[in-house]
């Protein structure tokens, strides 16, 4: 049944809109097709593309210029589009792979990638455009509508192994657990089905994930349910890819719709996530991603940092020695200086199984009980977090008999800090930890050699307004001068008399 069909002239000066598409869907369907089809896709023009390549850098803040050949190999620049649907009682999800020709099936048994499965309900239906980017002088869009009365044929399930793990986690006891704070499914602009980012992530060593697809939720029941069936922890999540920047939001609370996110909301929008008892996390803050600026680099003017419970300090492939990673560094200990709490984050950005690529890091929550989405957001929210390249990390602070770790107050005073470090076994690139060092504004720092065995200092700090000390790793990965480790903050308030 033809239900629906329009057509769009989009224009430059459509970029970073949302345009809502109304149409009314009968009553007794079991099935719905929108498909959508634009061209052109790519502007191929060099000269032109170069000079949009240019103004897309001059809004971001750049970890190095980029060389006209770099800028060439970017040529030719594609328009980016993506969808989103709405029924007459909710929102249905968001396809985010930009391609110019795709078919968005809606059923109760099966929808396609981005999409919850869903009865067909009778009503005004809402088909949302997302330009994100028109390089071209125009492009034209053509819209069909389809109704069925029968379901869809659901794709065959396959077998992608039966690794399984065990939770060994206690009740009232802290341990260090590794999580994949940032991975996608096919739900968005991945291509690992459900379950096999869960056996994927189980090969790694991973505890747990934090699923966060682009702008849609529609995969977390199902990485739950195979989770729960192999021993991983998923948490549910969402990534709000917006015009101006990327925030990870993991706990599943949110009601935020990120179609209504922009630049001047922003801080009104994070506050209702934490409100809620969500974390929300800034996602590769420096990284270019399209030259422009897509909404990979962030432009999003937050003032109220305050609400932010983590910052991707390392993200991606070799983020310890990635210029971009550098620069996000950089203003996260800005950030610090300020007085703002910001859990250190790594974000792989998981899209695809692991293909022999680049180096990779993880990142480790201390986890006080028993593991569980609850729990990960507790650990974001307590900034007991550090980010490795291949070793386990345990820091504790003494004095007068209590111990202290990442992430807690401690008043001012000579502490005896230890830190253990331990390679491991299954980190699969050359990593060599060579110092530890003692940093921040509230102590002198220290760096010690790194024997292979605990190391202690005796450490004076003194309160600052808003003062800290963390702790890093320094040596080399793949032979090249890196981070090994950096943990959060440990905060320091003067004592009270």
């Amino acid at each position: 049944m033809d239900i629906f069909s329009s057509t769009l002239r989009l224009l430059p000066s459509d970029n970073k809109s949302h345009i809502q598409v109304k149409f009314s869907v009968p009553d007794g369907l079991k099935c719905l097709t929108v498909s959508t089809v634009y061209s052109p896709k790519y502007e191929y023009d060099e000269e032109k593309c170069i000079k949009k390549i240019d103004e897309g850098l001059s809004r971001q803040q750049l970890a190095r210029p980029l060389g006209y050949q770099e800028k060439r190999r970017c040529v030719p620049l594609a328009n980016h589009i993506a969808w989103s649907l709405d029924d007459s009682e909710k929102r249905l999800g968001t396809e985010h792979r930009h391609r110019p020709d795709q078919t968005h099936i809606i059923s109760e048994i099966y929808s396609s990638n981005g999409f919850i499965r869903t009865q067909i309900k009778g009503g005004e239906w809402t088909l949302t455009v997302s330009v994100n980017s028109i390089v071209t002088d125009h492009i034209d869009v053509e819209i069909s509508v389809k109704g069925y009365g029968d379901y869809p044929t659901a794709p065959e399930p396959r077998d992608y192994g039966s690794l399984a793990i065990s939770n060994d986690s206690e009740i009232g006891k802290l341990t260090w657990q590794r999580v994949e704070m940032h991975c996608h499914t096919v739900a968005s602009d991945g291509d690992m089905q459900p379950e096999e980012l869960v056996q994927n992530a189980i090969k790694r060593g991973y505890k747990a994930i934090c699923l966060t697809d682009h702008n849609t939720v529609s995969n977390v029941e199902e990485v739950k349910r195979c989770a729960e069936k192999y021993g991983l922890i998923a948490a549910g999540g969402i990534e709000w890819t917006t015009f101006w920047g990327h925030l990870t939001v993991i706990g599943g609370k949110s009601d935020v719709i990120w179609t209504d996110i922009a630049p001047d909301n922003i801080d009104k929008c994070i506050a209702r996530a934490r409100e809620l008892g969500d974390v929300v996390t800034l996602a590769h803050p420096k990284r270019i991603g399209s030259p422009l600026c897509a909404g990979c680099h962030n432009l999003l003017d937050i003032k109220r940092w305050e609400n932010l419970s983590g910052y991707e300090v390392w993200s991606h492939y070799d983020p310890s020695v990635s210029p971009a990673n550098l620069l996000a560094k950089s203003e996260w200990i800005s950030l610090l200086d300020r007085g703002y709490r910001l859990s250190a984050l790594y974000g792989y950005d998981w899209h695809a199984p692991d293909e022999g690529g680049p180096c990779y890091a993880y990142t480790y929550l201390g986890i006080d009980g028993v593991l569980s989405q609850d729990s990960i957001v507790d650990a974001v929210k307590r900034g007991r977090t550090y980010v490795t390249m291949g070793y386990c990390v345990e820091v504790s602070l003494e004095r007068d008999g209590q111990i202290y770790t990442v992430g807690e107050d401690i008043c001012s005073g000579i502490y005896k800090v230890r830190i253990m470090c331990d390679k491991t076994a299954d980190y699969p690139f050359d990593s060599v930890l060579e110092s530890i060092v003692i940093t921040g504004n509230v102590c002198e720092e220290t760096v010690c050699r790194y024997d292979g065995k605990e190391t202690v200092f005796d450490v004076e700090v003194n309160a600052a307004d808003d003062g800290y000390l963390r702790i890093e790793g320094r040596g080399k990965v793949q032979g090249r001068l890196s981070d090994i480790f950096i943990t959060s903050p440990i905060y320091v308030k003067e004592e009270k008399l």
